[in-house]
């Protein structure tokens, strides 16, 4: 018989979600559709501190065992399957604690880490206890992505030179790192070797931490290729990423339209998205790799380069100078949200 997997959310999300930047969402109402879907795990407990927001997951997916403290959660119910559904700022925490109560696999949602320290910690947890973890950067699973990867790669618009993309409206972090990590997915995951970012921090707060109000990395790969992206602003459309080639431009449209542009003309592909397919696909692959498979492409060993990625943007912005990668022992000190450091210096009026 197939083993079966017991599986818990910390973080269960809002009983009545908000698409407002900030908070409130649902994300983990998609976790825990995915775990359903799979027969081999059984989703035995959520976690969180919101009593009223608890009893409504419980209540909708059927989910036996409530508490309000997931070290309490972990101590009493030994889940084999943990996804990490909180704020940024919790994450490496809950990610130590799990693997150290004997977790097998751990799902975080992104962004993954709050600083270059906490990205050590969980580093050590994962050497120490050998647990997988996954980052829900779920787009390296859509089709319409994988083929522009591949085109992008195979010289169908001459030798990649850069990605460009901007995000109206949001930031860096709770939505530019998909985009983040798309462009080292576009650009076959090569190594990043520089980092510039600026940002405009004025009083913006959300998901416990400091936002900025504008802010734009720049960067560039190992072998050649760079990355543009504004946080902030829509460029070339909303929510549309261009793939510039010497010989042409591909381009990603609502995420599932891929428009080809080069001497010979244009060619437009479309895709169908299934967006709780790619959750499913994202649990079969933990699972398998729990049970001897390989690595999956959200696996920690990528995950953890996006993360190092997006720190870097900000450590540049408050540092006002570039910032090489990987992070130097120095860079790997810093243990708090960079952007606190500049929202901080505009609040003293430096």
């Amino acid at each position: 018989m197939e083993k079966k997997y017991k599986a818990a959310i910390i973080g269960v999300g809002a009983a009545k979600a908000s698409g407002n930047k900030g908070g409130g969402h649902q994300i983990a109402y998609a976790h825990a559709t995915a775990y359903q879907g799979n027969p081999r795990v059984e989703l035995e407990s959520g976690v969180d501190i919101n009593a009223e927001n608890l009893k409504a997951f419980q209540h909708k997916f059927n989910v036996p065992k409530g508490f309000g403290d997931y070290q309490r959660m972990l101590k009493e119910t030994r889940p084999d399957l943990v996804s990490i559904c909180t704020y940024v700022g919790l994450h490496h925490a809950m990610i130590a604690a799990g693997a150290a109560a004997g977790v097998k696999g751990i799902i975080c949602e992104k962004p993954f880490v709050i600083s270059p320290a906490a990205l050590k910690e969980v580093q050590r947890a994962v050497q120490k206890t050998g647990v997988k973890i996954q980052v829900c950067h779920i787009r390296r699973y859509l089709p319409s992505f994988i083929r522009a990867r591949d085109l992008y790669q195979s010289g169908a618009v001459g030798e990649p030179l850069m990605c460009i993309a901007g995000i109206a409206g949001w930031d860096l972090s709770e939505w530019g790192s998909h985009w983040l990590d798309m462009f080292r997915f576009f650009h076959g995951d090569r190594a990043v070797r520089w980092v510039f970012g600026q940002a405009r921090v004025r009083g913006l707060r959300g998901y416990g931490h400091a936002m900025e109000d504008h802010a734009v990395a720049y960067f560039e790969f190992d072998g050649g290729g760079k990355g543009i992206l504004d946080g902030g602003m829509a460029m070339n459309g909303p929510w549309t990423m261009t793939l510039v080639g010497t010989q042409g431009t591909i381009r990603i449209e609502r995420e599932d339209t891929v428009v080809v542009d080069t001497a010979a003309g244009r060619k437009t592909e479309k895709f169908s998205i299934d967006y709780g397919q790619l959750w499913h696909q994202m649990v079969a692959d933990m699972l398998a790799w729990i049970e001897g498979g390989s690595e999956p492409v959200t696996g920690f060993t990528s995950m953890a380069k996006s993360a190092e990625l997006n720190l870097a943007a900000y450590i540049s912005a408050v540092r006002g100078d570039r910032v090489d990668l990987p992070l130097k022992d120095a860079d790997e000190q810093i243990d708090e949200w960079p952007v606190e450091v500049l929202a901080r210096r505009k609040q003293s009026g430096q």
